[in-house]
């Protein structure tokens, strides 16, 4: 698709959990378990280690927290099959929380 002119942009958050959230202001400190899971998807993104990412759910920390469900982390795996190569260390263009949600964001080409 990418040799046609398609772009593809995946967006959204590192983390997810908004029913565990205790302060859903938009300055809120991020528990513990919204930066500890940016902090793994962050290196994991960095080594390029997409089976890594894939088994989130078995053995990211701050699960199930971060993602209750699945379909909120799976845009990311869409992104990364749309670059030359999903193993490839993505630019990692934003990063902090937002009402303690990671927002960390990525570029790949």
């Amino acid at each position: 698709m990418r040799d046609d002119g398609v772009l593809i942009i995946g967006s959204g958050f590192t983390t997810h959990g908004l029913p565990f959230l205790t302060d859903p202001s938009p300055r809120a400190a991020a528990p513990t378990w919204s930066q500890e899971f940016d902090l793994w998807a962050g290196e994991a993104l960095t080594r390029g280690a997409v089976d890594e990412l894939a088994a989130y759910a078995d053995h990211a920390p701050g699960m199930p927290y971060a993602h209750p469900t699945a379909e909120h982390f799976a845009p990311l795996f869409v992104t990364l099959g749309a670059a030359t190569d999903p193993e490839a260390p993505p630019e990692q263009l934003i990063d902090g929380y937002w009402m303690g949600l990671a927002k960390r964001s990525f570029q790949v080409a």
